[in-house]
């Protein structure tokens, strides 16, 4: 199962940096028609990115990939997670115009992404563990 969690998380890698244009990572979170297509298009093209380097055309699998994937870009849950521990916000690091607040909003990107990256690896460890152990 190890060695497929990694294969998984390559393909997160793949499908999440290589594969996003600008336009899926602006548009996805928009409400509407637009955002809908946006984020269906790249969790597709992420899903496929992480089938293949799994090894698998399973849809059980598939399915367990998308959808939480789908889920969190749609509605960036990162930021009301982060907001509801407490941790750093966007909102705040824009509104800081003290000194360092390059360094505030540069730091809250990180945090935020590494955020993002952890709900989408628990879910992949998930997704994995249902294949692996069915």
């Amino acid at each position: 199962m190890d060695h497929l969690f990694i294969l998984a998380i390559l393909g997160h890698l793949v499908g999440d940096y290589l594969l996003q244009s600008k336009w899926m990572a602006l548009t996805k979170g928009r409400p509407g028609a637009e955002g809908f297509r946006a984020c269906t298009i790249h969790v597709a093209i992420y899903t496929v990115a992480i089938c293949a380097l799994v090894g698998t055309i399973s849809p059980l699998f598939a399915i367990a990939v998308f959808a939480p994937h789908w889920i969190i870009d749609r509605w960036s849950l990162a930021s009301p997670w982060l907001k509801l521990i407490g941790g750093r916000t966007f909102e705040a690091a824009r509104a800081n115009t003290g000194p360092g607040r390059e360094f505030d909003v540069a730091f809250t990107a990180i945090v935020y992404t590494v955020t993002d990256n952890t709900m989408h690896a628990m879910c992949l460890w998930a997704a994995v563990w249902l294949v692996a152990s069915g």
